[in-house]
């Protein structure tokens, strides 16, 4: 009985690796019926798992193939669909509920929290000048401050936003080097 348990699972992630495979290899715009089926799921699966922390209509403008890949991830650990969504929000961070995010709550006697350094971005001339063309895609509290990465709508290269406790904000590309630089202080 043990291994006939086994072998359908042997089964299932085989099948699940081949339509992993298949669907990877479409453009992220075209999902088989499956797994837009199977992002739909997942996506009310997140919101019932926590209402009062995930945003349902953020959710919903997630990539179908970015919640598959999320849910595959997390299935792969073990894990539930609120790690699911948390996967997803490193990449989407507005998929969670102003105040629910762990990070935006973080105690400002150690710096600025995740929201007031978003809040600083409006005073950088190359945020202020790209801003209606960038999408912030994920965030990371560094000893010195945050750092948003961000890539530009239409697919586009991006780079990463630093703002520091000190004042400091820059733009950096993704290896590192500085651009414009500027002062929230």
């Amino acid at each position: 009985m043990k291994q006939a348990g086994q072998l359908s699972s042997t089964s299932n992630s085989s099948s699940s690796t081949a339509t992993s495979s298949s669907s990877s290899s479409t453009t992220t715009k075209t999902v088989s019926a499956a797994d837009k089926k199977e992002a739909e799921q997942m996506r009310t699966n997140i919101v019932q798992s926590d209402p009062d922390s995930w945003d349902s209509a953020a959710l919903a403008q997630v990539p179908d193939s970015v919640i598959v890949a999320a849910t595959k991830k997390s299935n792969d650990m073990g894990g539930d669909p609120g790690t699911t969504a948390n996967m997803i929000a490193e990449q989407y961070p507005n998929i969670k509920k102003n105040g629910s995010s762990d990070s935006d709550m973080d105690d400002s006697a150690n710096g600025l929290s995740a929201s007031e350094a978003k809040n600083k971005l409006n005073s950088f001339e190359f945020y202020i000048k790209n801003k209606s063309h960038i999408e912030l895609t994920g965030q990371e509290q560094t000893s010195d401050g945050w750092e948003f990465t961000y890539s530009f709508v239409g697919g586009s290269t991006g780079g990463v936003l630093v703002v520091n406790n000190d004042g400091k904000i820059a733009d950096k590309t993704f290896s590192g080097i500085e651009g414009e630089t500027g002062s929230w202080k």
